[in-house]
């Protein structure tokens, strides 16, 4: 059935995936109310929105995330050529770019934009790729988003247990990528849009041990299209704290969420830890 959906949405024009996206984001936030209110406070302790303002901008997101989950079932027809426009010759050269060193790439990412996509189109553009993930509790949707982003050439490694695949994955050349911008129980607690944010660590002392650059990389939706955006190696040395060079990569996390909101998964419960008592 979930083929058939993908084959089906694979004929549709952008404009109405686009279409269809909004009508079902519609449904979850307004008929369904699904995490409307998480969404709704999470906006507000960030960004401090009155509430019309708040209430357009989750409309945004939540129509932003359906488009999203109907590109994804997609994604395993994606072509080739598709891939390279989508994510155009120069952004492709940086990759390329920064693997011509041979130390493997570490992509830092978040749930800014269409990062499913991102890896996906990488992988089809002749790159390996490896993406750290974890599970959704939902069994036949996570089989459906497994699924897709394996069938378009993507390597999943869990997110528990997979730093010697990772390792050997840097050694081979290849690109490893990981999302920090989920709530990690036992992580550096560091800021995250003005609260305190329990993060994962794994980046920092993968980076921290060998050696590979770590490059933000994000693809942003851009009217009907899409914009990759490469930044700057982040530089970690041998000898930094991981705090600190987690709260670095928060940062920029925070300041690709401020720059495109409507983008970004505030659905998700980030901030669990509680904000530090001072006498």
């Amino acid at each position: 059935m979930i083929r058939l959906i993908g084959r089906g949405l694979g004929r549709l024009t952008p404009l109405w995936v686009h279409r269809l996206g909004a009508l079902f984001g519609w449904l979850l936030f307004s008929v369904l109310r699904i995490r409307r209110r998480v969404t709704l406070q999470n906006i507000q302790a960030a960004l401090g929105l009155r509430r019309a303002a708040r209430v357009l901008l989750a409309r945004k997101v939540y129509a932003h995330l359906c488009t999203g989950a109907l590109e994804l079932f997609r994604a395993s027809a994606l072509q080739r050529r598709e891939a390279e426009r989508m994510l155009g010759r120069s952004g492709l050269a940086l990759l390329r770019r920064h693997l011509a060193k041979g130390r493997g790439l570490l992509v830092l990412s978040a749930h800014v934009g269409q990062w499913d996509l991102l890896a996906c189109a990488a992988a089809r553009c002749g790159l390996k790729v490896n993406v750290v993930t974890r599970e959704i509790k939902t069994g036949w949707l996570n089989r459906v988003w497994m699924e897709e982003r394996a069938a378009c050439g993507v390597r999943l490694l869990p997110a528990r247990g997979s730093a010697r695949a990772i390792v050997a994955a840097l050694r081979r050349n290849e690109v490893v990528a990981l999302v920090l911008d989920q709530h990690e129980p036992g992580g550096a607690v560091v800021p995250f849009l003005g609260r305190p944010a329990a993060t994962g660590t794994a980046l920092a002392r993968l980076a921290r041990a060998t050696g590979a650059p770590v490059v933000p990389v994000f693809l942003l939706r851009e009217g009907l299209g899409f914009r990759l955006v490469v930044e700057e190696p982040l530089k970690v040395e041998r000898g930094d704290d991981v705090v600190e060079v987690t709260a670095a990569f928060n940062h920029v996390i925070e300041a690709q969420v401020l720059e495109t909101p409507e983008q970004w998964l505030w659905l998700h419960r980030r901030w669990k830890v509680a904000a530090p008592q001072h006498p």
